[in-house]
């Protein structure tokens, strides 16, 4: 491992203390002076999420998940695409979300397999006629929220 990746993985790690800690502000301080490498981009749109600023989250996601590409590329990581996916259900944006949750396997990491059991939940208390309208890829615009802290590093 380079001094350069080795230097992103601390930063990584503190981060990570500093989540389970519940202090994403402070995560987010260290990341500002920092974040220009795609994991510390992400990493501060994790924070992002964790303060409920889900619109700055949603853009320093996209740029990790994107890239300069204009569809999500197959070499994105599963747990950038999961935590942008977060983000948009947290803004409302179900269609384009349950569109990503579909390429993602709760196996891929723990982290997938709390949001994957979440949606499947927030879909089995939607009524009749829109869990229909799941079945056919439509999903409704309705509220969706988290019993666990959103986004994951």
């Amino acid at each position: 491992m380079t001094v350069k990746n080795a230097n992103i993985q601390e930063k990584l790690q503190i981060v990570r203390e500093y989540l389970k800690n519940g202090q994403p502000e402070k995560a987010l301080q260290m990341l500002d002076r920092e974040a220009q490498h795609t994991e510390l981009v992400h990493a501060r749109g994790v924070c992002l999420l964790r303060l409920h600023r889900v619109e700055a989250a949603i853009n320093e996601l996209r740029q990790v998940v994107f890239g300069t590409f204009v569809a999500i590329p197959a070499s994105t990581p599963p747990l950038y695409k999961a935590n942008y996916l977060t983000a948009l259900l947290l803004k409302g944006y179900t269609q384009m979300a349950l569109e990503i949750e579909q390429t993602l396997k709760a196996e891929d990491h723990a982290y997938i397999a709390k949001l994957k059991k979440a949606v499947r939940e927030w879909k089995s208390s939607l009524p009749l006629h829109q869990r229909l309208m799941c079945a056919l890829r439509l999903y409704p615009n309705r509220p969706f929220e988290l019993t666990f802290p959103p986004g994951e590093v």
